[in-house]
């Protein structure tokens, strides 16, 4: 495959012959299959891993510190990731890069080469996440509190104070940005996690109270809290049923990628109407319904590619299905959310008693597509997410 798209750029590269994926459309050369990283051991296409001549050693672009899309064209390619290396100053560029420069470990050492040193021995693509659907009937709370309490740990790993990728470089700047100022305000962040968006807005003058489902979860934020106390109160709740929190408490509700996990939709938003003063907001972004998955998954040319453009389109099926999802990296526990179509939340608004006055579909940022490209890149063609301001009537 990528020797032939090599040779149509550069008619004097020589073509190696296939000895991987032989069954499929994308067959590959051992140049072009999967590497082993030193860091983390498994295997990943040899486009998005780099290596360290000083430590003798291989880095993928999961492991490494921070990684650039450097925009240079060569043989077949517009650009290249450049990992900063974990061990040592600098960048490197990754092996297909360095193979067009005549610098792969392979071309510098036979001997690695004969031996296939890091090459995978495995021809088998492990999927990197896992997903299912099942009937929402078959769920419970109880189901969801253990999803998101046994990941706990594994999922707050993923944040800084600013939250995941997607939270820092895409959400909350869309959110904040409708939130304005909240100086003085009180403030419900529902399904409010390990407290990361809580403190935010705290730190901007807000009075907050945060609720989680997840015993584990809160735990963390609490810890947190106690470490940087900033007056955030948190307790433990379901949406569907804040029967401790009062009537008209809160002058705005913010529910940050939440509602889509929620098993009781429409009596989550009724509950959140009911502590909401008259004229309140609720903003909430949520997973888009239209393309998370289900019931879209993005198509990959090969499949373990690293590339947007070989990514080539995004299918969507089923769309109009209400059913349970689970979903997680590969082996870690799953997690459980429901994928319902779009009208079921604006259907839901509108019987709690709420008028959608706002709808958006954020972005990336200019700095993320540029710090992060290949985690980002999918979001200029497609939304992740979708976001919702709301009032109270």
């Amino acid at each position: 495959m990528y020797c032939d798209q090599i040779r149509e750029r550069d008619p004097a590269y020589r073509p190696r012959r296939a000895t991987h994926a032989l069954g499929s459309p994308f067959p590959r050369c051992d140049y072009h299959w999967r590497f082993v990283c030193d860091c983390c051991g498994r295997p990943r296409i040899f486009h998005g891993i780099a290596y360290c001549p000083r430590r003798d050693a291989m880095v993928c672009v999961e492991c490494s510190p921070a990684e650039r899309a450097v925009r240079r064209r060569f043989w077949a390619w517009s650009y290249y990731f450049s990992l900063r290396c974990p061990w040592h100053t600098g960048f490197h560029p990754a092996l297909d890069r360095l193979e067009h420069e005549g610098r792969h470990p392979w071309q510098l050492r036979p001997g690695d080469f004969r031996r296939r040193r890091w090459m995978s021995p495995s021809d088998e693509i492990p999927l990197r996440w896992t997903t299912r659907v099942g009937p929402t009937s078959r769920v419970s709370d109880a189901t969801v509190r253990k999803g998101w309490d046994d990941v706990a740990g594994w999922w707050v790993e993923r944040y800084t104070e600013k939250g995941d990728i997607n939270r820092e470089w895409v959400i909350d700047p869309a959110l904040l940005a409708i939130v304005g100022d909240v100086r003085g305000q009180r403030i419900l962040d529902a399904g409010c996690g390990n407290g990361y968006l809580s403190r935010i807005l705290a730190r901007q003058g807000a009075r907050v109270v945060g609720v989680d489902l997840s015993p584990r979860l809160l735990a963390i934020a609490k810890a947190y809290e106690a470490q940087d106390p900033l007056g955030i109160r948190f307790r433990q709740s379901d949406l569907a049923k804040l029967s401790t929190i009062e009537s008209g408490a809160f002058d705005l509700i913010i529910s940050n990628v939440v509602l889509q996990d929620v098993r009781r939709l429409d009596a989550a938003l009724r509950e959140l109407h009911r502590v909401l003063r008259s004229d309140g907001r609720l903003i909430f972004s949520i997973t888009h319904p239209a393309f998370d998955i289900p019931p879209a998954h993005w198509v990959r040319e090969p499949p373990d590619s690293d590339r947007a453009e070989e990514r080539p389109f995004i299918a969507v099926d089923r769309y109009f299905d209400r059913v349970a999802l689970y979903w997680g990296p590969s082996g870690q526990p799953e997690l459980v959310g429901f994928h319902r179509p779009l009208r079921d939340f604006t259907e839901g608004l509108r019987q709690a008693g709420f008028v959608i006055v706002r709808l958006e579909e954020p972005r990336p940022l200019p700095e993320a597509i540029r710090r992060r490209y290949r985690q980002f890149a999918d979001q200029l063609r497609i939304p992740n997410f979708l976001m919702i301001e709301a009032r109270k009537a």
